[in-house]
């Protein structure tokens, strides 16, 4: 709460310290505008009242956005902060208007009725030394508390200072002309360089503007930045455990940052676990955005929403969400209660203790999904692949050996033929793996057929027995020992 109020009252005296400036500078410069009748420094003293009354707004605006969260206001107060930029940029409009008017009449009639003197050349050095200083201290504030008002303010009076060494050079130009006599030509040219200096701070002051209000508008339409919510997706999606992220939303209101946004992890997740997911979201928004407002909304990954009427389709799911493969899936009814018996396969070289913890979760995520349901899982080792490294690319030649080997074993096979659909792909912690399409005998029994796949798979792992997994899928066809294309 202090540190809150710290920063309220630091903005504060930042928006009042340069109100004050605009007051003195305003002062000074219709002073010396109106003794010197310089266009270009009547135009800046214009720049400066409108400087003042938007210094007046912003404080304004920096004291409302400090007020904290309400009913009517569950977001704060902070849309002032952007409202304010917003009609600074309706001034400086205005500004450039009159400037542009008052130059472009001056041109036609081709007047320039400065008095050139020194009193210019000061009062526009000092409102550089008075500007410089402002700047610095309110981009300070601004960076440290992230208000947009504040910043909208040092934005604005960067563009004063190089106004000011614009009309600075118009009007030491209107004096040199005069002081040295140049020749007729030289000196008319010189002598409307005041008027074209103003005309130049129209041009900087509405470009200024256009990017301000550019941004006031953004803001108050909660336009984000897509850097902001891309680096939010990736942080999150480092986060073990969750798999999906779904939707990032962020807003800003004031110098406060707010952002929504949707998880998906597995099923059955316990709450407390739900929880910890929505705490680390939140802790890797705020590596993006610190101090932002998050809000986590976490669900269950949407490819793995299956009915519990469905249960061999959920201990698949549930399978390969923890990374093992399971086979030999047997569910019975006895007594009132559901029995799943399967067998799983892991790396024959894992240590027990971490295997069992493997499928320990594995069995808690079916237990969430089907309450009361018996699990009984049978570790086994996975099939060796001591060829080839997990994750290493299959090479051609090794491919096309392997291919000659299938078509030679199904050749040596009277009950089978046309072996296709060849495939060969890596799996972690399996190797090697080998998948394709046989036909058989029509006639064939399922045991048949089953013995036939069988003894494929013998002749072709003695043959390569490199092989971790070997997929075969039988399809009854009429048998014909014509060699496959």
């Amino acid at each position: 709460m202090n540190v809150m109020d710290n920063g309220a009252s630091e903005k504060s005296r930042a928006a009042m310290l340069s109100l004050l400036a605009a007051l003195g500078l305003t002062s000074i410069k219709l002073a010396v505008g109106l003794y010197t009748n310089s266009l270009g420094i009547l135009s800046e003293a214009l720049h400066s009242g409108l400087d003042l009354l938007a210094a007046a707004l912003t404080l304004a605006a920096v004291r409302i956005s400090a007020k904290p969260a309400d009913s009517r206001h569950p977001y704060g107060h902070g849309k002032a902060e952007n409202l304010s930029a917003l009609a600074q940029t309706v001034l400086l409009f205005a500004t450039c208007a009159w400037v542009v008017y008052e130059g472009v009449q001056r041109l036609a009639s081709g007047s320039s009725p400065v008095v050139p003197s020194l009193w210019g050349v000061g009062v526009m050095a000092i409102s550089m030394a008075v500007d410089i200083n402002r700047v610095r201290v309110l981009r300070r504030v601004a960076k440290n508390f992230n208000s947009q008002a504040l910043e909208a303010d040092a934005l604005h009076f960067s563009t004063d200072i190089l106004s000011s060494a614009v009309v600075l050079v118009g009007v030491l130009a209107v004096w040199l002309a005069q002081a040295l006599q140049l020749p007729a030509p030289i000196s008319r040219v010189l002598s409307q360089a005041d008027t074209v200096a103003a005309l130049l701070v129209a041009a900087i002051i509405f470009r200024a503007s256009m990017h301000m209000a550019s941004d006031a508008v953004n803001m108050l339409m909660d336009s984000a930045s897509s850097q902001a919510s891309e680096a939010i997706v990736v942080a999150v999606r480092k986060i073990a455990g969750i798999s999906e992220v779904r939707r990032v939303r962020v807003r800003t209101s004031g110098p406060q940052s707010f952002v929504d946004l949707t998880v998906g992890v597995a099923p059955g997740l316990k709450v407390s676990d739900g929880h910890r997911f929505a705490h680390e979201a939140e802790e890797a928004v705020a590596g993006v955005l610190p101090g932002a407002d998050v809000t986590v909304h976490v669900e269950p990954r949407k490819s793995c929403r299956i009915d519990e009427n469905n249960p061999f389709a959920l201990v698949q799911v549930a399978a390969s969400e923890h990374g093992l493969a399971v086979h030999d899936v047997h569910i019975l009814s006895a007594d009132s209660t559901c029995h799943i018996e399967l067998h799983v396969e892991l790396p024959g070289q894992m240590p027990f203790d971490r295997a069992y913890a493997r499928v320990k979760a594995f069995e808690d995520t079916l237990r969430e999904a089907l309450p009361g349901v018996e699990i009984v899982s049978h570790m086994e080792p996975k099939a060796p692949s001591a060829a080839l490294e997990p994750g290493a690319s299959v090479s051609v030649p090794f491919s096309e050996m392997a291919w000659r080997e299938i078509k030679a074993a199904v050749e040596n096979e009277p009950l089978a033929a046309m072996p296709h659909k060849f495939s060969t792909y890596v799996l972690p912690e399996q190797g090697v793996c080998i998948s394709f399409h046989c036909n058989v005998s029509v006639g064939l029994s399922v045991e048949e057929a089953h013995n036939v796949c069988t003894r494929l798979e013998k002749r072709i792992r003695a043959a390569v027995p490199q092989l971790g997994r070997l997929s075969i899928h039988m399809e009854p066809a009429v048998v014909s020992n014509t060699p496959a294309a």
